[in-house]
């Protein structure tokens, strides 16, 4: 009796029969069956397909092979196969270059051929294929060859300079070249149109040549790409669609809930605590489920604006109107009844939601050359196999309704206008009866069904045929996955200004325009908000309150982003700050807080929060990150600071810090880089010795 090695099971399966070694853990499912002809018909059919793809595609064959036997099991998978699925597979990833540059061949593999004779071969493994592992071990590859260029660049070059100005002309070259490499690669480098454009900075330089150097900036890039990859070859071989996975495949779905689990995991986890009264402490995830992170609470807020936006239109005497826009059927790779669309142009739902807004830009500049307003909202959802599509409620002057819709329908027709089906399809548009319901209504399902599915029990999707409450997390797995913007407001006052004002909760503060918004914002009142700030139409420059904003401490790379701080009245000729974020909180773990409540010597990289709001702004998937002091975050600054003012002479010596070099530097004072000298913060200095420095002497 032999024993075949099953990859995917812990323990061996008896059979009669020896498998070839080199087979994927696919591929070792299938020959397992105990069926050799099974076994070589699946092989040669599936052979040309990632293993991911083709799990499926197994799966289903051999379950109908258990259930109707070889002959029916064989006419599926031909029929399946046959449909166009390795044309369409290879005009994917044609669409995506970076397969041809991140890459890796793994040798001395034996495989099978059609006669079931084992042969040796090579097989060359590209980005759609490979492991967590592998692609951080490209990243970091990547990341090193950058970093020598950038070493040897500045080397040979920067003796010479004599002047700030002739540095700067080195480093934006170095930049183009470190550039030109990222793109080849696949990624687009940051502030790259800029830099075509002639408008690109000296600091964005210095950042976009930091992140090309970076082996976490890389990491992250390439595993975007790959999960962009990896969803459009799902959709291309009919894993998405209402008979399989509507919306989004099931491994999207599946990282989606593995991410929300370790979101919730992080929020529980986490402790709030004001800085300035440390008796004050709040659970992270107390304080999430209290913003509009809350799927319940931003249904509820949509909800409001939307009615107050239709209570709006009803003062002004203006119409409503619920309009659909949808791309040609070109963008669609499933048709609405099941079956391969065969003249889908191997589009991703990405670049069909920017097509669309293009469509909807070259709408609202025809407008606004006509002097036409409208004000409303706009809903993006997933047709079964993923496509977006527009649902819009806006209201307007009844005299201007038929311009509206004919310049809706002629950018909506300006492509493939004259197929089939498209006068009836691109473009639908249905006038609100106020007498026979509200505006709200139309849109209030399209709202639902894209959160949380609130009232949706008993409604079914006309596409898939399931309960609309069954697909929500379908639905926010695609709009993750392709980072697609669900809910947009047209025209009208920020919201952002909206949710400062109702942190006052109510208490006035002596200006009488910004009493009256905090007023209203305090009832929830967004019809009377929207008059107060200027009205629907209303432009930014002409807005009574705004918001204010500072810096945040920079980031490793040198990036400072901005967080709110408050609102100020902008039509008054002098600037005044009214406060909207007067506590500061500490983010520590539970866990330390209750067994140090000194949380001495248990930091993390980022500074201290400011609000609700910025807690919820980090993303929460670093769950095993330590928590802040000020102790660490005075440090890191400082450490910070010495680096971006030490960069060229750092680059000079050859030194590049990794993130754990970083992190020791700033818990020890010292570090040692790779010719054994020691890098240590000494006297509010940089200095490179032989000898370790036992502390950090950052003030002296």
């Amino acid at each position: 009796m032999q024993y075949a090695t099953v990859r995917q099971a812990s323990d061996y399966i008896k059979t009669d029969r020896v498998a070839p070694m080199g087979l994927t853990p696919v591929q070792y499912e299938l020959f397992n069956c105990g069926d050799d002809d099974i076994f070589k018909f699946g092989y040669a059919k599936l052979k040309g397909l990632p293993d991911f793809l083709s799990k499926y595609f197994v799966k289903r064959y051999l379950k109908t092979f258990r259930k109707s036997g070889r002959f029916t099991a064989n006419t599926w998978l031909r029929t399946t196969l046959d449909n166009g699925v390795l044309e369409r597979v290879e005009n994917v990833l044609q669409r995506h270059p970076i397969i041809e540059t991140v890459k890796v061949s793994e040798s001395n593999i034996q495989t099978i051929d059609e006669d079931g004779k084992r042969i040796n071969t090579t097989k060359t493994i590209a980005l759609h294929e490979f492991s967590r592992h592998q692609v951080v071990e490209f990243a970091k590859k990547i990341a090193d060859e950058m970093f020598i260029i950038q070493q040897d660049f500045l080397d040979e070059n920067l003796h010479s300079c004599k002047t700030k100005e002739a540095i700067d002309k080195k480093v934006k070259s170095l930049y183009y070249k470190l550039g030109r490499l990222t793109e080849l690669k696949g990624i687009t480098p940051q502030f790259w149109d800029k830099y075509h454009k002639g408008l690109i900075t000296s600091e964005q330089i210095g950042i976009s040549i930091m992140k090309m150097c970076d082996e976490d900036w890389w990491t992250r890039k390439l595993w975007q790409k790959r999960s962009y990859l990896r969803e459009h070859l799902a959709i291309a071989v009919g894993q998405v669609q209402a008979a399989a996975s509507p919306y989004a495949s099931r491994e999207a779905i599946a990282e989606w809930r593995t991410q929300k689990k370790k979101n919730s995991q992080f929020l529980k986890t986490m402790q709030l605590i004001n800085e300035e009264d440390e008796e004050e402490q709040l659970g992270l995830d107390e304080m999430f489920y209290k913003t509009v992170s809350n799927p319940a609470i931003r249904r509820c807020e949509l909800m409001n604006r939307m009615r107050g936006f239709e209570e709006l239109a009803k003062l002004y005497g203006y119409v409503g109107e619920f309009y659909t826009l949808t791309a040609p059927s070109s963008y669609h790779a499933i048709s609405s009844k099941g079956g391969f669309v065969k003249k889908w142009n191997f589009s991703n739902p990405r670049d069909t939601q920017d097509y669309l807004c293009r469509v909807f830009a070259r709408v609202r500049a025809a407008l606004k050359r006509r002097n036409i307003n409208i004000f409303g909202f706009r809903v993006v959802e997933p047709h079964h196999d993923g496509t977006p599509h527009w649902h819009m409620l806006f209201f307007m002057e009844q005299k201007h309704v038929e311009t509206v819709r004919a310049i809706f329908a002629k950018y909506a027709l300006e492509e493939d206008g004259n197929e089939a089906g498209a006068n009836e399809h691109r473009f639908t548009a249905k006038a609100i009866d106020w007498e026979k319901g509200s505006a709200t209504g139309y849109i209030a399902k399209y709202i639902a069904k894209n959160i949380d599915g609130y009232a949706c029990d008993d409604d079914v999707d006309d596409e898939t045929g399931e309960k609309l409450k069954d697909g929500v997390k379908n639905v926010c797995a695609w709009a993750s996955k392709w980072r697609i913007r669900q809910f947009q407001q047209i025209g009208g006052a920020p919201v952002t200004v909206f949710r400062e004002l109702r942190r006052k909760h109510g208490r006035l503060v002596g200006d009488q325009q910004i009493d009256a918004l905090i007023q209203a914002a305090d009832d929830g009142d967004w019809t009377k908000y929207t008059e107060l700030q200027g009205g629907a139409f209303v432009s930014r420059k002409d807005l009574v309150a705004r918001t204010v904003y500072e810096d945040r401490k920079p980031n490793k790379y040198g990036e400072i982003s901005k967080k709110i701080i408050g609102i100020f009245n902008q039509l008054k000729p002098i600037f005044e700050l009214i406060g909207t974020r007067l506590k500061k909180w500490k983010l520590v773990k539970k866990s330390v807080l209750a067994s140090q409540q000194g949380l001495v010597n248990h930091s993390a990289h980022s500074a201290a929060w400011s609000s609700v709001n910025n807690c919820t702004d980090q993303k929460i998937d670093n769950v095993g990150e330590e928590i802040n002091t000020d102790e660490k975050i005075d440090k890191e600054q400082q450490v910070q600071a010495l680096i971006s003012r030490k960069i060229d002479w750092l680059l000079r010596k050859k030194i590049r810090l990794t993130d754990e070099m970083y992190n020791e530097l700033v818990r020890t004072g010292s570090v040692r880089v790779k010719d054994g000298r020691y890098l240590s913060v000494d006297y509010g200095e940089l200095r490179l010795s032989y000898q370790r420095r036992s502390e950090v002497k950052l003030n002296g």
